[in-house]
């Protein structure tokens, strides 16, 4: 639009668009992107309203499978989150590991702490989680400051807007 234009005040409110290559840059790898949207939260059904968590998980980079956004049962051990989101991703724990890795799979929050699989999710509710938040699965210990900004990029990409008049 030229720059004197200006919008008649009848006009409607500007639209939102969740994705614009455009504005937000270039598109983000596939397991870098959400399998669902958060309104389309996977979990079990019969975990009523008010016990319900929701939150995002990211996987390990090495097994390229998509995050997905969840609800869990937050009077339920953390463990849960771990266990339920391995199998919507179509892997396989043994033992607190990926099938095939010598490396113990760890819960982290964006901040990079780990949290206590043995815990229910209320015990770090307030503290190191909140609802809404992005959790990260990966092998090891810790986990690295790159991995850490390319999954806050890649949610603040997703979760950012274009204005389309």
């Amino acid at each position: 639009l030229p720059p004197h234009y200006t919008a008649p005040a009848t006009s409607k409110a500007p639209r939102r668009m969740a994705c614009c290559a455009g504005c937000l840059g270039p598109s983000l790898p596939p397991h870098y992107t959400f399998s669902n949207s958060a309104r389309n939260a996977r979990g079990d059904a019969r975990i009523s309203p008010d016990k319900r968590i929701y939150l995002s998980v990211f996987f390990p980079d090495s097994e390229r499978a998509r995050p997905a956004h969840f609800f869990f049962d937050r009077t339920k051990a953390t463990s849960r989150v771990v266990e339920d989101a391995v199998a919507y991703a179509g892997l396989q724990l043994d033992r607190g590991r990926l099938v095939g890795s010598p490396e113990k799979l760890n819960l982290f929050t964006l901040e990079g702490e780990v949290l206590r699989t043995d815990l229910p999710l209320d015990a770090h509710l307030g503290a190191t989680l909140h609802p809404s938040d992005v959790l990260l699965l990966e092998k090891g210990n810790r986990v690295s400051e790159d991995r850490l900004d390319a999954i806050k990029a890649a949610v603040e990409q997703q979760n950012g807007s274009c204005v389309v008049m």
